[in-house]
C-alpha cells in the first residue's frame, strides 16, 4: 500500500509541475517605434507588440543562474538586439516584467545605422531561444 500511495503522489506532482516546465515561449513580434538623432548618435526605439504573451516567471530574478556583469540577480530571460548581419547592438539582462519588452532601444553612431534589426529572447533556465522578425530601420 505504501508504494502505491507514493506512486500516486509522484504522478500527481508531475502533473502539477509539467505545465510550468512547458511554459509557452512565443516568437517575439518586433516593431519599429521611432528614432532620435542626438549629435552623432542615432537612438532607435522598438517594441515587442506581443509582450503580453510572455509569462512573468520568464523575467524573474534568477540569482542561481550566471550573473550579468556585477548583477548577481539578473533576470531569467535576456533580450538582445542584433543588426541584420548578426552583430549584437545592445542587450538587456535585468527586465523584471514582460511589459519591459514594449520599450526596447539601442543607440549607434549615425554612420553605423543598421538597415534592419531583430531581437532574441534567451530563457537561460530552460535553454531556449526565440528570434523575432526583422524590422527595417528607416
Amino acid at each position: 500500500m505504501g508504494l502505491k500511495r507514493l506512486l500516486v503522489a509522484v504522478a500527481l506532482l508531475v502533473g502539477f509541475v509539467t505545465p510550468a516546465l512547458a511554459q509557452p515561449f512565443p516568437r517575439p513580434v518586433l516593431q519599429f517605434t521611432g528614432q532620435l538623432i542626438f549629435g552623432p548618435t542615432l537612438i532607435v526605439g522598438l517594441t515587442v507588440v506581443n509582450w503580453r504573451d510572455y509569462s512573468h516567471s520568464l523575467f524573474a530574478e534568477s540569482p542561481k543562474l550566471p550573473p550579468c556583469g556585477l548583477n548577481t540577480s539578473a533576470s531569467r530571460t535576456w533580450v538582445d538586439i542584433y543588426n541584420a548581419r548578426g552583430r549584437m547592438l545592445y542587450g538587456f539582462c535585468d527586465f523584471a516584467d514582460p511589459s519591459n519588452l514594449s520599450q526596447l532601444f539601442f543607440s549607434v553612431p549615425i554612420t553605423e545605422r543598421p538597415r534592419a534589426v531583430y531581437v532574441t529572447l534567451t530563457d537561460r533556465l530552460r535553454h531556449r531561444i526565440v528570434v523575432s522578425n526583422r524590422v527595417v530601420i528607416p
